[in-house]
């Protein structure tokens, strides 16, 4: 295995920012009490409706009937037939408005993105809802009718230099929708990179004029809640349910933040749907995380007890559910002090750390825990406490690899804690355990240990 990139608590050891820098125009916090309205409600994006409608007043009667023919098409999920109709006018007077339609349509419907560079679009019936699934295979072969995505990207850039203004915005929203996907399957890093500053340039355009569809909303809520505040993010989630866009994720949000601001009376109403959605679409990792907001809930209320019973529903659904676990190990710390704490953590490594050989699939399952376990903590009472846990009968460990990155995470801890001396000497053992494995370690130590170096 190549050496692993340094994990986030690396970056949270040395005070690093953990957000993704991106290319392009920097966000806009809403301002305060501005009104939101949804530009169309989901369901009729979901048959171009409202592009279909502006265009009756600004396209030609060829471009309209077409787009009208794609619209009914769409309502018997014929996404691919829809397009084909649209593409026959791909060079036309209307090529402006066709191309914004294809986009919108790619980006709402298509089932397979291809090594980034191609969409595939299917024929389905109305009540089967596409899936989407990426394919980095090289023997996937591009077929006759997938959506070339550089194409569709330079298409609605000259979409966007139109005259008309409601033909910008529309070309705006489409390729808003098209960045957000190519940011997820992009074809390289570059792409990735600059598919998120396209997109937040035109998300923060299109918020600034009023014009957020649902599901854009949805995305600006997004990077407002990571870069600003739930209280920036609310308004548009609420724009987002309204227009009765249907992600899930919507609730959990609204539930966080109720939270935050101490409605916890909301707060446990927003999680308890999330809960049920989540139980309804056997999505168990996000069901736990519903419950767990519930435990938060009720352990700020001081209800103890119902915290507990949250936590422990969490974690019985999923056994590696890190929060509910440091739900539980506040709670104990609290009423029994730091040994008892220690002991809970160290009840749950088999679970954290796995068990049997770490290699392959295993071993990045486990580093994706321990990334988790080290950057969660916040409070240094708590952080100390996850260290000692991990350096408790650390020497009673068999595995060489697991016994490594036991040190190693340690030393992240103790980065986070100021203390330099200890993390270097929990660093070189890391090492010298990895070194012993004759194993490439999935991790830079070096780098790491040079980096104390600098800043002690």
């Amino acid at each position: 295995m190549p050496p692993r990139r340094l994990a986030l608590a690396v970056a949270l050891a040395f005070g690093l920012s953990l957000g993704t820098a991106c290319k392009g125009r920097s966000s806009v916090a809403p301002e305060p009490g501005a009104a939101q309205v949804a530009m169309g409600s989901w369901q009729e994006w979901l048959t171009l409706t409202p592009l279909v409608e502006a265009a009756r007043s600004h396209a030609g009667p060829t471009t309209v009937a077409a787009l009208e023919q794609a619209s009914k098409l769409l309502q018997s999920g014929k996404a691919r037939s829809a397009d084909e109709v649209l593409a026959a006018l791909a060079d036309s007077d209307g090529r402006h408005w066709i191309t914004v339609a294809r986009a919108d349509l790619a980006a709402i419907y298509f089932t397979t993105c291809i090594r980034g560079v191609a969409w595939r679009l299917v024929d389905l019936d109305a009540k089967t809802p596409p899936t989407r699934k990426s394919d980095y295979s090289e023997d996937t072969k591009l077929g006759p009718g997938d959506i070339a995505v550089e194409a569709m990207l330079t298409n609605l850039d000259a979409a966007l230099t139109a005259k008309e203004p409601i033909l910008q915005t529309q070309a705006r929203i489409a390729r808003a929708r098209a960045t957000a996907y190519v940011s997820r399957c992009p074809a390289s890093k570059e792409v990735a990179d600059m598919a998120q500053g396209i997109l937040k340039g035109d998300l923060a355009a299109l918020a600034a004029e009023n014009h957020l569809t649902p599901d854009l909303a949805f995305l600006w809520a997004g990077v407002q809640m990571g870069e600003y505040s739930g209280a920036a993010a609310k308004p548009f989630l609420l724009v987002a349910r309204e227009g009765g866009y249907d992600e899930p994720t919507i609730a959990t949000m609204l539930a966080v933040i109720a939270l935050e601001q101490r409605e916890f009376a909301a707060a446990d109403k927003h999680a308890a749907e999330a809960e049920v959605v989540y139980k309804k679409l056997g999505d168990v990792p996000q069901q736990a995380q519903a419950l767990f907001i519930r435990g938060e809930v009720a352990r700020n209320k001081g209800d103890l007890k119902a915290a507990r019973g949250f936590y422990e529903a969490a974690r019985k659904l999923d056994g590696a559910h890190l929060p509910s676990l440091f739900g539980m190990v506040r709670m104990t710390l609290a009423a029994e002090g730091q040994s008892a704490a220690i002991r809970l953590l160290q009840s749950a490594f088999p679970t954290i750390l796995l068990e049997g050989p770490l290699v392959a699939d295993k071993l990045e399952a486990a580093l994706d825990n321990l990334e988790a376990y080290v950057t969660l903590p916040q409070e240094n009472d708590l952080i100390t406490v996850c260290r000692d846990a991990l350096l408790v009968d650390v020497e009673l460990e068999k595995d060489l690899m697991r016994r490594g990155l036991r040190y190693f995470f340690a030393a992240t801890m103790d980065a986070r804690l100021a203390e330099y001396d200890h993390a270097r000497s929990h660093a070189v053992l890391a090492r010298d355990e990895f070194e012993a494995a004759k194993l490439p370690p999935p991790i830079d130590i070096n780098a790491f240990i040079e980096r104390l170096d600098r800043v002690h």
